[in-house]
């Protein structure tokens, strides 16, 4: 169904085109992957294993037009894998819109507002419908039909297209993949929300967004019980609400950019002694911070990424879950997110929402510390990046209330790096070639080690 309406999107497109589309491009990916697998969990009897992993055959198609009374702003992407055929992924922008009174009334799939440069992987946005207007440098979106499933994007999925068991060690694949794990597995749900960005004299930059997301028993942990089921035919009206405000300050060559995260709704459970009804609560907060410098020749990003942890009895078991994230992993690195699925909290993933309490990098309540630096020259573009990620504690009595103490984070830890340098012909940078090399470790008690190389080509024909 998703499939043929982007594809009326498409038709449609070109209809209210009266002239022909200006600078349509296709793209053409050749990306190779060499991945090594060392420590504890490797293979059994091997100290460490080596794969290889090609999937040349990606190819994108874009084209944009503007006029006074319409837009129109597609991206395709199509990719074939050994397993399931042919997938087709929208980009960041696939729809249409029509110009009325200063508001654009769109449908398809419209991106959130550019962040700054340290969390450039961590992207959400609508797919459905939309209004969008500018007034006095202030943008202003409502998402009224959001069908939300995790936003997946190329640079997200196209290792996990491929199949994640292809890279898990056995030990892990045991406890991460179950047999309805597939591509095609991921569901649709329901979210709706206002955004609001502007900045005052190019210096000040400020955000406001709330969300609401329809639950209900979608994923693994928000599963209905017999309890639960027998409230109501139409499920157990599970939701979340998510409200974030920002502050970002520009000047010359500096900025520093934070925001704040509150996320309130409630899961319906089973009967538990320890709380007062048959329910979980969501009740958490997140804060991120980004702040750098930066030139035409490149920048320089310093960020942190700081949620809190659930509310647990003196038994361990949670009685009220904390920050619960939208949108694709604020981790860029493609083992870490898309074979490992690490996301640094309880996530509302493709599967619904989701949490694992596993030894393995997962979806679990973490501090995440980092910095980043590129540069361009010539058309030339090296980066270079490190991110330490410590877990918080989960064992005994927790009273789950945002803190930033040492005390709350465990032995565990994650700490992945990567260099990467690329060439780009164009000044515009649509076409290039880059090499990525990189990995992540975890502590002595995981044990575990891997290393990837990453080669990509793309060619981009107007």
């Amino acid at each position: 169904m998703k499939r043929i309406f982007f594809l009326f999107l498409f038709l449609y497109a070109q209809l209210i085109s009266s002239e022909e589309i200006p600078n349509p491009s296709l793209e053409i990916y050749f990306q190779w992957i060499l991945f090594r697998t060392q420590g504890r969990i490797a293979e059994e009897n091997q100290n460490s294993r080596i794969a290889a992993l090609s999937s040349p055959a990606i190819l994108g198609f874009k084209f944009e037009k503007y006029k006074d009374k319409f837009q129109t702003n597609l991206e395709w992407i199509l990719i074939t894998t050994p397993t399931s055929g042919v997938v087709f992924l929208p980009g960041k922008n696939s729809y249409f819109g029509i110009l009325y009174k200063g508001i654009l009334w769109g449908a398809g799939r419209k991106s959130d507002f550019e962040e700054f440069p340290a969390w450039s992987s961590w992207k959400d946005g609508v797919e459905g419908l939309f209004a969008e207007t500018e007034l006095d440098r202030i943008k202003i979106r409502f998402d009224f039909l959001d069908l939300y499933r995790g936003f997946p994007l190329i640079e997200n999925q196209w290792l996990k297209l491929q199949g994640r068991e292809s890279f898990l060690p056995k030990q892990a694949r045991e406890e991460l993949v179950s047999k309805e794990d597939t591509v095609f597995s991921s569901r649709s749900r329901y979210r709706a929300g206002i955004s609001l960005t502007g900045n005052k004299e190019d210096r000040f930059v400020y955000r406001f967004r709330v969300r609401y997301l329809s639950l209900g028993n979608w994923g693994r942990f928000g599963s209905d019980t017999k309890e639960s089921k027998s409230e109501t035919i139409d499920g157990d009206r599970d939701y979340l609400v998510e409200w974030r405000v920002g502050l970002g300050f520009l000047w010359k060559y500096f900025y520093v950019s934070g925001d704040f995260f509150l996320s309130r709704g409630i899961d319906i459970t089973g009967y538990h002694p320890s709380r007062a009804e048959r329910s979980i609560p969501i009740s958490g907060e997140a804060l991120r911070f980004d702040l750098g410098f930066y030139n035409t020749f490149g920048k320089i990003s310093i960020f942190g990424f700081l949620p809190d942890r659930e509310k647990r009895s003196s038994q361990g078991e949670i009685l009220e879950l904390g920050f619960v994230g939208m949108g694709a992993s604020p981790i860029s690195n493609p083992i870490l997110q898309q074979v490992w699925g690490f996301y640094p909290s309880t996530w509302i993933t493709d599967k619904g929402l989701e949490r694992e309490e596993t030894n393995f990098p997962g979806k679990r309540p973490a501090n995440l510390f980092g910095w980043k630096a590129e540069g361009k020259f010539f058309g030339i573009s090296p980066g270079i990046h490190f991110t330490y990620i410590g877990f918080l504690r989960e064992e005994n009595s927790s009273s789950g209330l945002w803190t930033i103490s040492s005390k709350n984070i465990q032995n565990k830890f994650l700490r992945e790096a990567g260099v990467n340098i690329s060439w780009s012909p164009l000044d515009d940078d649509s076409s290039k070639i880059e090499l990525d090399l990189g990995g992540f470790e975890s502590d002595d008690t995981t044990g575990l080690k891997q290393w990837y190389m990453l080669f990509r080509i793309v060619g981009v024909w107007k």
